[in-house]
């Protein structure tokens, strides 16, 4: 455990982090091109997991920054967004009530986050179209096709709508695999970003952990044409799943029913932000 000094280090640490990022994104982000805003998100992602203590190893080839592509991985926590920005510039699918959350809904809307309508056909039909025209203009887009977060033990269906966007655009999928291991090699649960977590809470566990360690390993991409968005969504989930060495039970997981609650009218920090619920449940 850290100390009372070291906790109180890190906790001013934590806040100067999130004022910079705030103020990078209202003030400086308006003010480049969409190529420079990504570059600054990729920089700014290094910053933060610096600061917040997380030790990242990555390994697997990924491909020429100028080649984009639709990278996938599994979702564990927010800090997932971090480690994929840190390796490349890309953009991420959002769900929409992110734009009202305070501090981070101004830096997802500043850094061009493509947001979707949870359970909504109509949108995620939207929303496909929005990411094909982002990766047929040359930018990557990272979006987590589980529609959910999980305690890392196993990976969750794949539900496959945006990955007919790479197959009209004619881009690669790239999987990624994301495991937070702890002392004994399992998944960690203080990095967790579940159930009825609070983005406060899980921030503490985080900053309480005194050696918190990621992993990304980035698969072979997959090449869209001639699949279909059903099997293109599966093979990306074997990758993934292998990648992580689950057992046989947690990679045959089956589908889970989708349950939907209202929508959370408050928009302080104590509010759950886990995406328990599918942002684009269409299969």
């Amino acid at each position: 455990m850290r100390t009372g000094v070291q906790q109180a280090r890190r906790c001013v640490d934590v806040v100067a982090d999130l004022t910079l990022l705030w103020g990078a994104a209202r003030f400086l982000a308006p003010r480049l091109d969409l190529a420079g805003r990504l570059a600054l998100s990729t920089r700014l992602a290094h910053r933060t997991l610096a600061t917040l203590g997380v030790h990242v190893t990555r390994s697997g080839e990924t491909p020429r920054a100028d080649e984009p592509v639709l990278v996938v991985a599994n979702h564990v926590s927010w800090l997932d967004v971090y480690l994929l920005n840190a390796c490349r510039p890309m953009r991420f699918v959002a769900k929409a009530e992110t734009r009202g959350w305070p501090i981070i809904g101004t830096i997802a809307r500043r850094f061009d986050s493509i947001f979707i309508v949870r359970g909504s056909c109509r949108d995620a039909g939207r929303v496909k179209t929005r990411v094909t025209e982002a990766l047929s203009a040359g930018q990557s887009v990272a979006v987590f096709p589980e529609a959910t977060t999980s305690d890392g033990h196993r990976v969750k269906p794949f539900f496959a709508a945006m990955f007919q966007a790479a197959i009209d655009a004619g881009a690669r999928v790239l999987p990624a695999a994301i495991r937070y291991p702890g002392p004994d090699g399992r998944p960690n649960p203080a990095a967790a970003f579940i159930d009825d977590m609070t983005f406060g809470g899980s921030l503490l566990r985080v900053m309480r952990e005194p050696w918190l360690r990621a992993e990304i390993r980035f698969g072979t991409p997959l090449a869209a044409t001639g699949r279909s968005r059903r099997e293109l969504a599966a093979a990306a989930r074997a990758v993934i799943v292998d990648a992580l060495a689950l057992p046989a039970s947690a990679a045959l997981a089956p589908p889970e029913r989708v349950r939907r609650k209202p929508p959370w009218r408050g928009r302080g920090l104590s509010r759950p932000m886990a995406g328990r619920r599918p942002s684009y449940a269409l299969s």
